[in-house]
């Protein structure tokens, strides 16, 4: 038998119980959305897959043309980075109904794994405070096994 992986459709979101959440600090990349991969799980994320975010400052949602979002794999001492979506302006990952309109993730060919305690970290900058709590994303990816006997 041969080394076969078998991928499963994945919805990561904020209220998954292993993601962290943090406010973010004015004018400067703040980790909002921290996810470490769970022992024994990987994932992969495809240039076909999704993410959607609605953000809110302290007052309102923030301003479309003022707020970035960024993705990032990192290593499991939080220190090798590679960016998989952005920075983007916020008004690219704000549609989450409309499929064709959804951001698609900024991965090269085949796509990048993302293995067992290594982080999955999604990055806000604004002009205002970002408050966690009134913000939600999903970030539509795959999680892959190995088959059983391979």
């Amino acid at each position: 038998m041969g080394n076969e992986v078998i991928e499963q459709p994945f919805r990561l979101y904020q209220d998954d119980p292993v993601v962290a959440v943090a406010n973010g600090v004015a004018n400067t990349w703040s980790d909002i959305w921290t996810y470490q991969v769970p022992n024994g799980t990987a994932f992969i994320l495809k240039p076909s897959h999704s993410f959607s975010a609605y953000i809110k400052d302290a007052s309102a949602e923030v301003g479309s043309a003022t707020c970035q979002v960024k993705i990032e794999k990192r290593d499991s001492s939080k220190s090798d980075v590679l960016v998989v979506y952005g920075p983007a302006l916020y008004v690219e990952s704000k549609e989450f109904q409309e499929k064709s309109k959804l951001a698609r993730l900024m991965v090269p060919g085949e796509g990048v794994i993302i293995n067992e305690r290594e982080y999955l970290i999604i990055s806000v900058k604004d002009d205002a405070t970002v408050t966690e709590a009134s913000c939600y994303f999903e970030l539509h990816i795959a999680k892959i096994r190995k088959a059983i006997g391979a």
